[in-house]
Parts: C-alpha cells; structure tokens; sequence
C-alpha cells in the first residue's frame, strides 16, 4: 500500500543479501551488544535444556576418549621398549591395542550422537525463534513494516536465522570441546613433563602470532569483497528487473560496461583475498611440522643426556607429545575460525532481536460493539498527523460521514488521501484530534473489533498463492450467498467463469496468471464479501475500463447500504458522489458535489480539465 507525503528514515540494507562465507574464509560483522546477545541466545537454547545437557555430556566422554587415545599409544610404544621393564611385554602390548581400538570406536560413536544432538538442539532453537519472529511480523506497527526495507526484514527472517542455526549446530560443540581439550591436553603434557610441553608451547605461540597478523590482513580483503559482490548483486537484480527500460532507452552497452567494472574489481579483490586466505594453510601446516621436529629433537637430546631435574623421557613419551600438541593447536585453529563465525553470527541475531524486542501496534481498546449495530457515523476532528515528526501531512483535518454517504477525496499525489484511510483503519494513530465512529473514539475500540467494520480494496492489494475463492474470503467466514453477490457486484463472474478451474483456479503469487483489472475486481470483490458496514475503495479501480468501473458503481449502490469512501485520480469514477473532498498539502481547500466543485473549487476544476482527453466516455 502506497502512502503519501512520507519520507521514513532509511533502513540499513545489508550488501549481498547478508553475512556469509567467502570461499572458507568468514566475512566478519560485529555486534554491538556481544555479550547481552549471547545471553539472549542462551536463552532461546534454554527452551531446550535437556538436550543441551545431553550435548554436554556427550562431548565430555568424547573429549575424554580423544585425551585417552595419545596416553594409550605412549603405553603400547613403551610397552615393545626392552628397556621399559615396567611395561614390557606382549600381553600388556595386547591389551593397550585393545583399549585403544575401544576407545577409538567409542569416539566415534560419540561424534556421531554430538552431531545428531547438535542438530536436533540448533534446529529445536532457531524454529522457536522463527515462530517467534513471525508471530512478532503480524504484530508490528504498519509503521514499522513501513520504514523498514521489505528486504531487509525478509534476510533478517531467512539469512540471519540460518546463520544463527548453523552457528549453534557447529561452533557451540566445537567450542565447548576444544576448551575442554586444550586444557586436558596441556594437563597430560604437564603430568608427563614439564620441559617437553614448555617446548611443545613455542609452536603454538608461533600459530597464534602468524594467524594474527594474517587474519587482520584477510579480514580488509574479505570485506571489501563482500561489498563489491553486495554492489554487483545489487546492479545485477537492478537491471534486470528494469530491462525494459533499458532495452527502451538503449543502455545495453552502458550496462554492460558497468558490470563490467563492478566485475572487474571483485575479480581483483577476490584474488587477493585468496592469496591471504590460501596462504593460511600452508603456513599452519609448517609451523605444525617445525613444532613436531623441535618436540622430537629435544625429547631425543632429553633421552640420551638423561637430566636429574627433567622426568625421563621414552620413545613413547615422544609420541604422546605429537598427539597432544596437535590436539591442543587443532582447537586454537578451530576457535580463532569460529570467532569470526560467532561475531557475524551474534550481529545477526542482533537484528532479529531488534524485531523480536520492538514495540507491538498499540491496542488499548477494551469496548466491544455489535458491528450489526453501526449505523455508518464517522467523524474526524481537528486532525493533525506526520509521517515524520515536524512534517504534518495533514493539517487541522475535519471530516463528517453520515450513514450510507458516499464520500470522495481527490488530490495531487502527497495530498495527503491515503492517510486519512491509514487514521480511519488505525494503520496509524493521529498526533491530535480525534476519529469518532457512532461518537466514540476508534481508540476507544480493539483493533479486531474496529476492522471487522471495514472492507477495503487497495489499488496494489495482494494476491496471495491460493485458489481466486481464497483469495476473496481471505480471513473471514463467508457464506456462499454473499461470496456470489459480492462477485457478481464486482463484475468478476465473467472471467472467474472463464478461467480452467472456475473459482477453485489457483492463482500464481502476485497474481501473474490474471491481468490488472481482473486483480482489481478480485479486490473489490474480497472487500465487498464481508458485507462492510465501511467501505474503503483506494484507487482500486484504476485498471477498469470506463463501463465497467461504472457497472461496479451502481451494483454498490443498489445491494451495499454501506458508508463508502472513495479515493481516487479520475473524476469519472466519483462525479456520482454525496461529497467530494478536495485536498492540498494536506488541508481541505473544497468539498461539495461534482457540479458545486467545478463552480467554486479552481483546484478539482483543474484536475477535471486535465482528464478531460482520458474520460471521453463520461
């Protein structure tokens, strides 16, 4: 629904439709609020403590057996040692392989349970919240879904839920276990002694040097592309959607060259961001291999020199350390990957709690009325309304509708038309004045008691994916008896008829498989359906030919004893009008039937003249 005269704060758009990975590396976006929203994350896993609990546990008997493992090797090593007369000896050997070969497949086992409780737990997680989130859409203010990108609030809903999903499934296990690790880790190497693990450490300080400096260099290129692919993204979905208008106005070089450009500079970015990116591995894998040969000299120089102050050292206790240090570097690796993750995983979560956490549309009313009973009375007093705080769009606006009175209100775009349907509906709330029906204030009413006096059909409604009878009743329970008239009124039973399936025909999203008046008649129809005790026609009759939209008209008049209000371009469609209300910049500068306007009203004298060459039928 269009709506005039305002100028709504823009919303932040994302670049390229969200957050997301960069051939492995991730694009990182930080939150605001870190730890606040972690909290409130926690809080949603809550919902599902057992499986959290049962999360906990799984990975602690897996950390264990994977701590157990390099222990175990040390004793099968040791055990094969003639030297080693505590352990020597084939039945020992056999039975350090066994163990070894139980806990191994008890690992894996158990990986396999984490991961199918992780998934459980992150899914069970994220649909609560995407309830939540949807329950909260159909709650907010029409001015919050107004000054927020469509967009937007769609990728907040799909690619920001699905990042937060995939960061509880992966990073919370992997965390949690790679905390758990490195610190078994580092105990076992401790126990065993002291002066190898010191010399294990220099390689995991070297690690967390390189993966610094690099990741710090990464993160400009990363960035950078990840605007320059929102940009392409964006000049790619712009000009296709406009490519008749190119074609029109013979921009296909001009396009093309700017893609081109676009193009051009993600090309050049993105290598560049693979260089850092791949150069990563490499890195990690030699200062890996430097730490093993600097673990395997010493522990050899340990082996033969046999110092009094350093615990003795075996062939197996080499061995150990290898295991150990690679587990205690893994999850250092794993972590500083997963920090990016969780950031950009926490600004997305960010925004879903802004909506999760706005305030829903105001509904004081406590009065209940039988819609039966109202007679058609509307007033509006003294109103006053913006959009934007200090821009009135309307101004000092008063307005009588008696029962079955057929109101127009006509005007240049940004007149301030629409409002005055948005106030009556309580799509908004006036700045001051009030809007009475039958003398109390539409405030005064619960907004599902007040709309059930409406029928409304916009010039741009919404055809939804469903059957044309779905789409007419849509939220109410109509009976066939009023589903007929209110199709016929409309002048929709013709081509309802025509079509494959007559009025169980499914109907495309948007409505693509019928044309802009048969929308139009379908609107009105879906309006007139309900009975209304108020009728609201905005502009939905633009797309109807002259005969028709005069048809429409009189069927109104002859089976709707409602109270109608007509916004409307053309004059044809309201000479026939009680009222008709002229507006500029949002004042009432004339009112009075067709024939007193074009007498006394310069302005709706204009407006008539202009049509003049489109209402040749009137």
């Amino acid at each position: 629904m269009a709506h005039e005269n305002k100028n709504p704060s823009k919303p932040m758009n994302r670049p390229g439709g969200g957050p997301g990975r960069h051939h492995g590396r991730v694009f990182v976006e930080k939150p605001k609020d870190f730890k606040g929203t972690i909290g409130k994350i926690f809080r949603y896993i809550n919902y599902n403590k057992g499986l959290f609990i049962i999360l906990m546990v799984i990975m602690l008997l897996s950390t264990l057996g994977n701590l157990l493992s390099p222990v175990l090797q040390q004793k099968i090593l040791d055990s094969l040692d003639r030297n080693n007369t505590d352990l020597f000896g084939w039945d020992n050997t056999k039975k350090y392989i066994i163990l070894l070969i139980s806990v191994y497949g008890l690992v894996i086992i158990l990986s396999y349970f984490q991961q199918l409780v992780s998934a459980k737990l992150s899914h069970e997680t994220v649909r609560k919240m995407r309830n939540d989130l949807f329950k909260k859409f159909v709650k907010l203010p029409i001015k919050f879904l107004d000054t927020h990108s469509h967009g937007d609030l769609m990728s907040r809903m799909t690619n920001d839920v699905e990042n937060i999903s995939n960061t509880i499934s992966s990073s919370i296990a992997s965390l949690i276990s790679g905390v758990m690790t490195m610190l078994g880790s580092l105990a076992i190497m401790l126990y065993y002694n002291w002066a190898l693990t010191f010399v294990s450490l220099v390689s995991v300080v070297l690690t967390l040097l390189v993966s610094k400096v690099l990741t710090k260099k990464m993160r400009v290129y990363f960035t950078n592309q990840s605007k320059i692919l929102g940009e392409l993204n964006g000049h790619t979905e712009e000009m296709i959607t406009g490519y008749k208008t190119v074609v029109a106005y013979n921009k296909e070089d001009d396009v093309i060259n700017e893609f081109n450009e676009i193009s051009n500079r993600y090309t050049k970015t993105s290598i560049l961001a693979q260089i850092w990116g791949g150069s990563m591995g490499p890195l990690m894998n030699f200062i890996s291999n430097f730490g093993y040969v600097l673990v395997t000299a010493v522990g050899a120089w340990f082996m033969v020199a046999k110092f009094n102050f350093i615990p003795a050292v075996t062939i197996g206790t080499i061995t150990l350390f290898f295991s150990c240090n690679k587990q205690f570097s893994r999850p250092i690796n794993e972590i500083a990957n997963l920090y990016g993750q969780i950031l950009t995983a926490t600004a997305c979560a960010e925004r879903v709690f802004e909506i999760l956490e706005s305030d829903n549309e105001i509904d004081e009313g406590t009065k209940t009325f039988d819609p039966e009973q109202f007679k058609g009375n509307i007033e509006f007093k003294n109103i006053n309304f913006s959009y934007v705080e200090g821009r009135l769009v309307l101004k000092n606006f008063s307005l009588s509708v008696k029962p079955g009175q057929k109101i127009a209100l006509v005007g240049a775009t940004g007149s301030g038309k629409t409002t005055v349907v948005n106030l009556l509906m309580r799509f908004y709330d006036v700045d001051n004045g009030e809007i009475l029906i039958e003398g109390k204030n539409v405030k005064s009413f619960s907004h599902s008691k007040l709309k059930k006096l409406f029928g409304v059909a916009f010039q741009n409604d919404t055809i939804f994916s469903d059957t044309i009878r779905e789409n007419i009743t849509f939220g109410r329970d109509i009976d066939d008896k009023k589903l007929r008239l209110a199709i016929e009124c409309s002048q929709a039973k013709e081509f309802i008829e025509n079509q494959p399936n007559g009025i169980e025909t499914w109907l495309t999203p948007k409505g693509t498989n019928i044309s802009g008046g048969q929308k139009q008649r379908l609107f009105i129809a879906r309006a007139l359906a309900g009975n209304p005790k108020i009728l609201i026609l905005d502009d939905s009759s633009s797309a109807l030919d002259y005969k028709t939209d005069s048809l429409l008209r009189q069927n109104i008049q002859k089976y709707y004893s409602c109270s109608t209000i007509i916004v409307a371009q053309r004059i044809s469609s309201i000479k026939h009008c009680d009222n008709i209300i002229v507006l500029d910049e949002g004042k009432i500068v004339g009112n009075g039937t067709h024939e007193q306007l074009m007498n006394s009203s310069s302005i709706y004298n204009e407006i008539y003249q202009s049509q003049m060459g489109g209402d040749i039928d009137e």
